[in-house]
């Protein structure tokens, strides 16, 4: 009967996450629909706002304000406020906490609550591939190109992410390293919006998210 009981666990567990999966794509690809026809409809109003050229970024800093909400029976809060720096035009580091909350109401399908803290802090470098791709591109898709890479490390709770169900207790290290690349559109003179496209190289059963790892962000220069 336990072993019924935890095989049961698995499978859910399972079909939990994977259900959460391909939300979050729909959502995602819904976000970037909308996003897409909103600049296209913009550039039409607005093209004789926008200078032609980037000015350079070289000495300046930047935010870039991480968030994820997802409430109901599950819920999950994801927090990264991350302050960014210009080396060059092209090349950027940053680094900022990063904080995690996961819950779980028990329901009669899943009769199992928990819920856990992650924090940590985390770094990346950015580099520009392509700047000012508006001056070629035939409509605004996007203004610049960039591959992107994050180091981070975080405290995990053992009895969450060890082999459930466990009775561990206490904590322990994660270490994520990700690489991958995205796109940014401006929105005004000091300000964008990101979309990256990431691949945890250290994903495992311990990892708090799986492969491959979506991001949004709106980054604002100081």
């Amino acid at each position: 009967m336990l072993l019924l009981s935890i095989s049961y666990f698995f499978v859910y567990n399972c079909m939990v996450k994977k259900l959460g999966w391909i939300i979050s794509r729909i959502v995602l690809l819904i976000i970037l629909i909308f996003t897409f026809f909103t600049e296209i409809k913009a550039q039409i109003q607005t093209e004789d706002l926008i200078p032609s050229e980037d000015p350079d970024r070289k000495g300046k800093f930047y935010l870039v304000p991480e968030l994820w909400l997802t409430f109901g029976s599950r819920t999950y809060i994801e927090i990264a406020p991350l302050v960014g720096y210009h080396v060059s035009d092209r090349f950027s580091v940053g680094l900022g906490p990063h904080y995690i909350y996961q819950s779980q109401r028990a329901t009669p399908s899943y009769p199992i609550s928990f819920q856990t803290h992650i924090f940590g802090v985390k770094g990346f470098a950015r580099f520009s591939l392509i700047t000012n791709a508006e001056s070629f591109l035939p409509i605004r898709l996007f203004n610049e190109l960039f591959a992107h890479m994050e180091y981070e490390v975080m405290s995990l709770d053992k009895a969450h992410y060890y082999s459930l169900p466990s009775t561990e207790e206490g904590r322990f290290i994660y270490q994520g390293f990700l690489v991958g690349g995205g796109f940014s559109q401006r929105v005004g003179m000091n300000n964008s919006v990101s979309f990256m496209v990431l691949w945890n190289l250290n994903e495992s059963s311990v990892s708090p998210y799986t492969n491959p790892v979506f991001r949004i962000g709106f980054n604002t220069y100081l």
